[in-house]
């Protein structure tokens, strides 16, 4: 399936395989648009890389696919979830589009970010 994303900006590529794209394009392959659907997982975290504008991190599911986030989302997940030992964080997770580039984030509002870290303090 296509989409031009004027039409509809609530949608969200992958590829093929199911990994989350930081943008619409790869190198071969299709790009599968998809509504952002809330999912509940155990991520780990795979890497930090720098993208044109900003840096992002790479969160990876127990089938090696492929969720990038934003650094600001990231402070966010660390600052409200926390990080396990070995990278891992299980939470809800959507994907959204920050600016020019695509990733997830927690499924939560900001005041249920906020109760949840004053629960931690």
């Amino acid at each position: 399936m296509t989409a031009d994303l004027d039409d509809d900006k609530a949608l969200v590529p992958y590829d093929e395989f199911g990994n989350l794209l930081r943008a619409a394009w790869t190198p071969e392959g299709e790009i599968v648009w998809r509504a952002p659907e809330p999912f509940s997982a155990r991520l780990q975290l795979g890497q930090f890389a720098r993208g044109r504008a900003a840096g992002y991190v790479v969160w990876l599911n127990d089938e090696s696919r492929m969720f990038p986030m934003s650094m600001t989302e990231f402070v966010e997940t660390v600052r409200t979830v926390g990080v396990e030992p070995g990278g891992y964080v299980e939470a809800e997770w959507i994907a959204h589009r920050r600016g020019g580039a695509y990733g997830i984030q927690l499924y939560m509002s900001r005041r249920e970010r906020r109760q949840v870290r004053r629960g931690h303090d």
